[in-house]
């Protein structure tokens, strides 16, 4: 939960900077059992005078193990903090009040003792009450209390030397100067800030700019009493007033900056919305948009247009989700911003969740849009479990990316996977993510066993009066023996008739893409094998590339009376690819399940990367052949008939077309085994993803 990562790292960073304060103290010889002479001060302030009144600084005085004590509470509390809430995953209240309490104590006692500035520790008190709760709403408001006191720890300053007149006044920081470093100046002078020191005060007019520009920086975060817009902006600011005191004054308040952590936690309220964005893989959307659309009550998807156009087989996707509402990137126009516009959405509306369906590219830019977005729960699809470690400083890109990744897997917690076996790889790699394995869609019953006519493919209907997609190519029916137009599915025309009575309609479903499979064995199988009953052979992807077209040259020389082949030149849309998975009797994966990945990394399919296949295998109860090595996790593996060789092939597919009975038993055993895989199954995994923050409509 985003509050449980707010809480540790609230932890982390505050004791971070408590332990290097007073380790420096300590350096410095400034604890209290170190300070020497042991004198007391009178300061104006009520809180010590009370302290003076009430003799603990005389009685420490004569008791000096009194100061040893105190050195040694001072690290043993915080410890027996630290060690509670590691261990229970929650505050200890009793130690919590006994720390603030303590803590309170010991800085009025070291500016009683040695003058310590007070004002850089009011931070740390005010931070040290979020440890005095385990209430998520009551933390919250404490952060923001602390956060106005940071912000107003640099307003007061700017309107203290506005309203003494000091920013008008031309010497003024040339004075400043002259006065605070006159040991140095008085001296060799032979370092080259001493040297920076004389050239300022010799110049006074950009001594006084530095000053207004101080001035310039701490008015600033005014913005951030009235949004939480800029905070990271006024973080990097705060730090940059920092460095710049060290090294123009000299003065250490890198201190101050503890209370940049009420910043960076987003202590705000949001709205409970989830944001999806998708570039390309629209085809993993599916399950992810039926679960979102029941667990929340606003759901946006940020996608390309022709991933919309094709998110669903039939009918438009705003009628399938009815209450999503969808965000479409223009076609040929860039990416950033669209990325720009998307979290614009997050910020504006201040959403909740935003998951990553597919992140591919621009990787820093969504790093930097994700370290400004405050308290948002981010979720990640993973696509390639060896890409997402990869790191190279072979190019500028690479380097980049690989930044951008160690930041991810700092940020980033949740994640989710199209199969259990790659989470559990990915968490053997990063032990500390929640990984999720959720399907790209559901399961839907397979058809009755009947296949569609072999001679061309469907195309859904438009409505009346709709002008034609420009990316989906239209299919008007051919006359008896007319060719089929070149831009859309191909289906061979021979001298020779097709027998089209009950052919066995096998589809290879896919990129035609040497790199990811094999088809010299589809084509030296098909070459040699004859079928014994007609068989119609769907290439289910883009066959306008140079390889694609020799593998459907090899195979329309192989065409006859008993074997045709269907192909596609251009973008197969949704609604043919699930009409020809629908009538398929069998799938056909050649796979070479070790392959490069898209950043050049090994990657096992069915391991470490999940093939389009596990998505299609989903939308009908078919079997699929597939090469040995290649493995799913049950009940995926009911559907897999593995082949070492042609033979193999030639075997299997011969007992499928002379035995009816036996791919009707494989049917049944199939969509038995993927009746597991339906919403209600996969409610709970979702819940892990959103970090259990998501909850039913319903409730």
């Amino acid at each position: 939960m985003q509050y449980s990562r707010d809480k540790n790292l609230l932890l982390t960073v505050y004791f971070l900077f408590y332990f290097f304060v007073f380790f420096f103290f300590a350096l410095d010889h400034r604890l209290l059992s170190q300070v020497r002479p042991v004198l007391f001060w009178y300061n104006r302030d009520l809180a010590e005078l009370t302290l003076i009144g009430l003799g603990l600084p005389r009685w420490m005085i004569a008791h000096p193990a009194a100061f040893a004590a105190m050195d040694g509470l001072v690290f043993t509390i915080p410890a027996s903090l630290i060690v509670f809430a590691a261990r229970k995953k929650r505050f200890s209240r009793p130690l919590g009040w006994f720390f603030t309490l303590f803590f309170a104590l010991y800085i009025l006692l070291a500016d009683i003792f040695w003058q310590v500035h007070l004002e850089p520790f009011v931070v740390y008190w005010l931070l040290s009450f979020c440890f005095l709760t385990n209430d998520e709403r009551t933390f919250y408001r404490i952060l923001r209390l602390c956060r106005y006191y940071f912000l107003y720890l640099f307003v007061s300053a700017a309107v203290w030397k506005i309203a003494r007149g000091a920013v008008f006044h031309g010497q003024e920081m040339s004075h400043i100067l002259l006065v605070h470093h006159g040991y140095l100046l008085s001296g060799d002078c032979d370092t080259w800030t001493c040297g920076m020191y004389r050239w300022l005060i010799a110049h006074p007019a950009y001594a006084q700019s530095l000053y207004i520009a101080s001035v310039v920086l701490e008015a600033s975060f005014l913005a951030g009493f009235f949004t939480r817009r800029f905070d990271r902006l006024l973080i990097l600011l705060s730090i940059v007033f920092v460095v710049a005191d060290l090294v123009v004054m000299r003065i250490p308040y890198w201190t101050l900056l503890v209370g940049a952590a009420a910043l960076w936690v987003d202590s705000g309220s949001r709205e409970r919305a989830i944001v999806v964005y998708e570039t390309t893989h629209h085809e993993n959307l599916p399950a992810l948009l039926d679960l979102a659309a029941s667990r929340f009550p606003r759901v946006v998807v940020f996608l390309q247009e022709l991933s919309w156009q094709n998110l669903c087989g039939e009918g438009s996707p705003s009628d399938r989700w009815p209450g999503t509402e969808f965000v479409r990137q223009a076609p040929g126009s860039p990416n950033r911003p669209f990325i720009h516009r998307l979290f614009a959405h997050i910020r504006r509306h201040r959403c909740s969740h935003l998951h990553l369906s597919t992140l591919d590219n621009n990787l820093l830019v969504f790093a930097w849009r994700i370290a400004m977005a405050g308290n948002l729960h981010v979720s990640l699809t993973i696509h390639e479990v060896n890409a997402w470690f990869a790191h190279t400083d072979r190019s500028i890109r690479g380097i980049s990316e690989s930044l951008a990744r160690l930041f991810f897997q700092w940020r980033i917690g949740h994640y989710t996977f199209f199969l259990p076996s790659m989470a559990a790889r990915f968490q053997q790699r990063l032990p500390g993510a929640s990984t999720s394995f959720i399907p790209s869609r559901f399961y839907t019953r397979g058809p009755s066993g009947e296949a569609a006519s072999p001679d061309i493919p469907q195309v859904a209907a438009r409505p009346s009066g709709e002008a034609a997609s420009p990316d989906i190519p239209q299919v008007a029916a051919r006359p008896s023996g007319e060719a089929a137009l070149p831009d859309i599915a191909q289906a061979a025309l021979r001298t020779q008739q097709f027998d089209a009575a009950s052919p066995f309609t096998i589809v290879i479903p896919g990129s035609i893409d040497p790199n990811r499979r094999d088809y010299e064995i589809i084509a030296a199988f098909f070459e040699s094998w004859q079928p014994a009953r007609p068989v119609r052979l769907v290439l289910l992807g883009d066959g306008n590339s140079g390889y694609a077209k020799t593998v459907i040259s090899r195979l329309q020389n192989v065409e006859s009376t008993i074997f045709r082949l269907v192909y596609y030149a251009g973008y197969v849309p949704e609604a043919i690819y699930e009409r020809e998975i629908r009538a398929a009797h069998l799938f056909w994966s050649p796979l070479r399940v070790e392959k490069k990945g898209s950043r050049d990394e090994p990657e096992v399919y069915g391991q470490t990367t999940a093939s389009g296949l596990t998505a299609d295998l989903l939308l009908n109860d078919i079997p699929a052949l597939v090469p040995a090595g290649f493995v799913l996790s049950p009940p995926f593996d009911k559907a897999l008939l593995s082949y070492s060789s042609p033979a193999d092939v030639a075997s299997i597919l011969d007992r499928l077309l002379a035995d009816g009975q036996k791919l009707s038993r494989l049917r049944q055993e199939i969509d038995s085994a993927f009746s597991f895989f339906v919403k209600e199954n996969f409610t709970g995994a979702f819940e892990e993803l959103m970090g259990s923050a998501s909850r039913s409509i319903a409730s």
